[in-house]
């Protein structure tokens, strides 16, 4: 989707000297302020980085095996891993931390990193070329300095021209009546190809004039005019105390533990989250993290049909975190994290309450039973544990929730509100003559403005570890069989479960029937024999309705099936590929399962999509209402009981 400008970033960059620097307390742990300048020192020790562009600074985990045999007080193996950009150059440096030396510089061809910070501030040079300008001032656009102009990352579509090139199509808005709202006045048909790397204007493309709404896009009190009645207070109130401890970024609550930190490119990362059994601290996900965003606009007009965002590697969805407002993002009694990134040009930068950690209880039991022959009754009340993030990504604003409960269940929600991409048109009501043309691609929603069609996908990479590392992938079909002529039922199912030896096997598209998808540890069993497992209950709800051969598809590739499973491999990391921004499709999880590798009883990775089409509509105007979308991870035979049962019968609450 689209992405914003300078302004949604100007409350978020703070300057070095205030940005607070925390000592490092585990192998997982985000790199720290110094951490960040100590690498960006090193790197530019090397003389071909000396000037270079830092489009990535991260944290490099250390191995998996190292991570899990690590106790509080051993020597942290600590790494920070940096993609270095030149005029001509990129390149992967490597920085050892402890020893404060580069363990590795290497070069790499035929790659473009994600859009950085500066090439984001970068993009009004459109309004120093004399061409653009003129097309301005053709739409009576004469100062400039209310001019927002975004970068839309351009893509790939296979012409020569643009090989080598570093692009963007910038398109921009009108924002003399702008408070809360940049997108709301689209100046159209007005396009600039930019080449980043150049800062250079390569083109501009001018289809001709239509006229910029006159409503009012804003969303303030004062735009949305009369005013409900003011609502009795509704709030969430813990007066003895919160029953989380967070100590750094590991974070206890129940009987679950698990370790959390912001990426700048994927968001929000869970690792090592483990249940107390008793005595035993099981492993049930050694990690999961968005991995790819895919937003594919369904127009076909020139400024539009190259609108296909791949969101988290093009952009980044944790660098682009923002700030969260207590009593409206979070309960006021939640706990806020900040993040630490660092800025492409080698500071590090902080945005405060990036994370949220809180519990609530939304009034539902997580479990009950009345016996009405008796007049018994037990039930417990479901209190979750819930850690959020908000990225906006230009007009979009997506939630990320990672919700822990006492049932052993971790379910991964989505939502998505803030701004629909509009498109500015000449039609005012659906009953002028240029109505049908104008809502070809999307819906009238205001006079001059349609919402355009397009769709959201979501890819999650899930490590999941259900009581260790070697697991296998079951897939369990309902299937429906026939009884004899002589039965009183004619018909009934019978679930069969497969084991995936390979990673072909394993590919799952959720349209082909009802069936259930658990990861189990063939070598464990519950207390009567049952393999210990856990389900990956998801429902994609949009499919991909492209031409496999649209280079947006195939870019995309990671969209041929709902649910993937490959064996562990470090350097997997991203459904899309390392490397997405102008990527060819060749590179990401269709190439890596076209080995068809083995994965029964093997250290697996579970990719599961998240899709939804938005057929858009007015009442997304001025913002939209959050819509969400989820997956879980429930324990299949992992215990003997339900592990919700040993919930004490606590008073309710006044």
């Amino acid at each position: 989707m689209t992405w914003g400008m300078r302004a949604c970033l100007a409350g978020l960059l703070l300057s070095s000297a205030s940005t607070a620097t925390l000592a490092a307390g585990h192998p997982l742990d985000p790199l720290t302020a110094d951490e960040i300048r100590i690498a960006v020192q090193l790197a530019r020790g090397d003389s071909r980085l000396a000037s270079a562009a830092f489009p990535s600074i991260d944290v490099l985990e250390p191995p998996k095996a190292a991570v899990t045999a690590w106790q509080p007080g051993q020597t942290l193996m600590r790494q920070a891993r940096l993609v270095a950009m030149t005029a001509d150059r990129v390149y992967e440096v490597i920085v050892d931390l402890p020893r404060r030396r580069l363990a590795s510089v290497v070069e790499r061809t035929g790659v473009e990193p994600s859009i950085t910070l500066s090439e984001i501030e970068a993009t009004s040079l459109v309004l120093s070329n004399a061409e653009f300008k003129a097309g301005l001032q053709k739409r009576g656009v004469t100062d400039f300095t209310k001019i927002f102009c975004a970068p839309f990352s351009a893509g790939y579509y296979a012409n020569p021209a643009h090989d080598g090139k570093r692009l963007v199509k910038v398109a921009c808005f009108d924002t003399r009546r702008s408070t809360t709202n940049l997108f709301g006045w689209p100046i159209e048909r007005l396009y600039a190809l930019v080449d980043l790397r150049r800062r250079e204007v390569l083109g501009v493309t001018d289809q001709g004039v239509v006229p910029i709404t006159e409503r009012d896009m804003n969303f303030t009190e004062a735009a949305a005019g009369p005013l409900r009645d003011p609502r009795k207070p509704t709030a969430l109130a813990q007066p003895a105390g919160a029953n989380f401890q967070i100590a750094g970024h590991e974070v206890t609550w129940g009987k679950w533990r698990f370790h959390a930190r912001v990426d700048p490119r994927v968001g929000t990362v869970i690792s090592l989250a483990r249940w107390q059994d008793a005595s035993e601290v099981r492993s049930v996900l050694y990690q999961g993290y968005l991995s790819e965003m895919f937003v594919p606009y369904m127009d076909a007009d020139y400024g539009w049909q190259t609108r296909t965002y791949f969101d988290t590697g093009e952009y980044g969805a944790g660098i682009l975190a923002t700030p969260l407002k207590p009593g409206v993002d979070c309960p006021a009694t939640a706990t806020f994290l900040p993040a630490t990134f660092g800025h492409d040009k080698g500071e590090p930068m902080t945005t405060p309450n990036a994370l949220c950690v809180f519990e609530r209880s939304g009034g539902d039991p997580i479990w009950r039973h009345y016996e009405p022959m008796n007049q018994t009754y037990e039930g417990r009340a479901n209190v979750e544990l819930v850690v959020r993030m908000v990225t906006t990504i230009g007009n979009y604003d997506y939630l990320f929730d990672w919700v822990f409960n006492d049932a052993a269940e971790i379910e991964v929600r989505v939502g998505a509100t803030g701004i629909d991409a509009l498109k500015g048109v000449a039609s005012q009501r659906m009953s002028d003559a240029t109505a049908a043309a104008d809502t070809k691609y999307g819906t009238l929603v205001a006079p001059n403005i349609v919402a355009v069609n397009h769709d959201h996908y979501f890819n999650f990479r899930l490590d999941i570890d259900v009581d260790g590392p070697g697991n296998s992938f079951n897939h369990d079909l309902y299937t429906p069989v026939q009884l004899p002529a002589d039965s009183p039922r004619r018909s009934i199912y019978v679930v069969r479960p497969t084991i995936a030896e390979t990673e072909n096997a394993a590919q799952i598209d959720r349209h082909d029937g009802p069936s259930k998808l658990r990861v189990l540890n063939e070598s464990r069993t519950n207390g009567v024999g049952n393999p210990v497992s856990y389900e990956v209950l998801a429902a994609n709800h949009a499919r991909l309705l492209l031409d496999p051969q649209d280079w947006p598809a195939r870019r995309a590739g990671f969209l041929k099936h709902d649910v993937w499973v490959t064996p562990y491999a470090p350097e997997e990391r991203y459904a899309g590929g390392e490397y997405i921004f102008m990527s060819r499709g060749d590179d990401g999880l269709p190439v890596w399962a076209a080995r068809d590798r083995p994965i029964r009883n093997r250290d697996i990775i579970v990719w599961v999509n998240l899709g939804m089409h938005h057929l858009t509509r007015a009442e997304d105007l001025p913002v939209m209402p959050t819509i969400w979308h989820s997956f879980k991870l429930r324990p299949h035979n992992f215990f003997d009981r339900n592990p919700a049962i040993d919930l004490r019968n606590e008073p309710s609450q006044p």
